[in-house]
């Protein structure tokens, strides 16, 4: 009974030390994720304004604009599965963040 219940233990902890292990990849690629994409879509917000002021484009395409440098940023560094309403997410964030400075450094209008 003893070498069953070894034998069953010694079978389980290699399955158990690959999910482990899996799980780990998987929580340091969102942690990389997390740290890139911020400053990803804060260049990616300043560059949507400087065009809004240079090519009259609106709100709503400079978000898209945004966005899509973001997703194009994202997949030059490996990570070409992120959802898009994520990175729209971070967009939006690094506005937020960064309001005050864009409204004292474009002007309004465009």
């Amino acid at each position: 009974m003893k070498n069953l219940i070894m034998q069953i233990a010694i079978a389980v902890v290699p399955i158990v030390f690959a999910y482990f292990g899996n799980a780990i990849v998987k929580n340091r690629q969102a942690v990389s994720l997390i740290q890139i994409i911020q400053p990803l879509a804060e260049a990616a917000v300043v560059a949507a304004e400087q065009l809004g002021v240079t090519e009259a484009v609106t709100g709503v395409a400079k978000k898209s604009k945004a966005v899509a440098d973001v997703q194009a940023g994202l997949a030059k560094l490996g990570f070409t599965a992120v959802d898009k309403k994520t990175v729209a997410n971070a967009v939006e964030s690094a506005y937020a963040s960064m309001k005050e400075f864009i409204e004292s450094k474009y002007t309004k209008g465009a």
